[in-house]
C-alpha cells in the first residue's frame, strides 16, 4: 500500500492513514493499531470514519487533511480555490456575523453573545443552519474561535 498518507498519530501509537484504492480510486481510512495491542489494521470509508462517535482528534485531522486536498496551493503560494465551507464562513463574516466557534472534546458548535446585523443572521439561518451536521461543522470550524477573543 504505497499510496497511504498518514494524517494522525495518537499518544499510544495508533496511526491513521488516508489512502486511495488503485482500481476504483475510492478514498479510504486505514487505522493501524499500536504494536502493543497487536497492530491490527481496519479500513473504512471516509464518510463512515467521519461519522464515528465518539469523535477523536483523528477525525478533526482527517477533516483538515481533506480540506487541504480540496484547496491545494498554487506554486506561487496562493490558493487555487476555497472550499465551499470556507466560502460560506467568509461570506457570513463579511456580512458582519458575530458567531464564534466552540470546540470542546471534539464537539463543535457556535456561540453568539452580541447582536449581529440582520443580513448576517438571515444568511446563517438560510444557508448554514439547514445543513447536515457534518457540513455545518465544517463551516463552523472556519469561524473565529471563542478562545481567540
Amino acid at each position: 500500500m504505497h499510496n497511504l498518507k498518514e494524517f494522525a498519530t495518537s499518544s499510544n501509537g495508533d496511526r491513521w492513514f488516508l489512502g486511495r484504492n488503485e482500481q476504483s480510486s475510492a478514498a479510504f481510512v486505514l487505522h493501524r493499531g499500536n504494536p502493543a495491542s497487536g497492530g491490527h489494521e481496519t479500513r473504512s470509508t471516509v464518510d463512515s470514519f467521519l461519522a464515528q462517535e465518539p469523535r477523536g482528534p483523528q477525525h478533526d485531522r482527517l477533516a483538515a487533511a481533506l480540506a487541504a486536498i480540496e484547496a491545494p496551493e498554487t506554486a506561487d503560494g496562493g490558493e487555487e480555490e476555497k472550499t465551499p465551507s470556507l466560502k460560506l464562513a467568509e461570506e457570513y463574516l463579511r456580512l458582519g456575523g458575530k458567531r464564534r466557534a466552540k470546540v470542546d472534546d471534539n464537539i463543535v458548535n457556535t456561540r453568539l453573545w452580541e447582536d449581529e446585523p440582520k443580513e448576517a443572521s438571515e444568511f446563517w439561518d438560510v444557508k448554514v443552519e439547514p445543513m447536515e451536521e457534518k457540513q455545518r461543522r465544517e463551516v463552523e470550524l472556519h469561524l473565529p474561535s471563542i478562545s481567540d477573543d
